[in-house]
């Protein structure tokens, strides 16, 4: 967006509040519990290296993708390769590789300044950037970076493409992408 490009107020007042959204997920995140009950889902559906896959995951994060795959079950979803993706839709953030401190940045970026946001991540997952701007790179780029990750382990070509496509609301992971967005 260039400073000619000024939004309507309508579009400013849903980005903000997009962004009240997302800080108070972040908070939601920070708070959140994992008990071995939450876990039998992800057991029945991934494979081992899907589970230690999940497992390099935020607990916060990993609440979010057990909320994810339940919202998605309820729609009566019985997709295995698609209720395996939005167990590992946000693995590529994991490992450490985004880290608490720096999304509440990345939220304000996204909403205020995205061209300088789409600077810092860089052209893709795997671009070389400056360490201090891999968080950026690593959240813009998640889906294909967790794509990555997932084909790494062994996860079917369909699971890849589903966690690579799951930001697309016309995609092959619209389902995900749509209970993704109220999640």
């Amino acid at each position: 967006m260039t400073p000619l490009d000024h939004p309507s107020p309508t579009v400013t007042r849903s980005r903000v509040a997009r962004a009240r959204y997302r800080v108070w997920q972040a908070l939601y995140r920070l708070r959140a519990r994992v008990n071995a009950a939450d876990l039998v889902p992800m057991r029945r559906v991934l494979p081992s290296a899907g589970q230690a896959l999940f497992a390099t995951m935020s607990r916060g994060d990993q609440r979010h993708s057990l909320d994810v795959y339940a919202a998605l079950a309820a729609t009566g979803c019985d997709d295995p390769d698609l209720l395996a993706a939005a167990l590992l839709h946000d693995v590529g953030k994991g490992g450490g590789r985004v880290r608490f401190v720096m999304r509440p940045m990345i939220v304000l970026l996204r909403v205020g300044a995205p061209g300088l946001l789409t600077w810092l991540a860089g052209p893709g997952a795997t671009a070389s950037v400056p360490r201090w701007r891999r968080p950026f790179r690593d959240a813009w780029h998640h889906a294909e970076l967790g794509a990555l990750l997932a084909a790494q382990v062994g996860m079917t070509p369909r699971v890849v493409e589903l966690i690579r496509t799951h930001h697309d609301p016309h995609g092959p992971a619209a389902a995900l992408h749509a209970v993704d967005e109220e999640h």
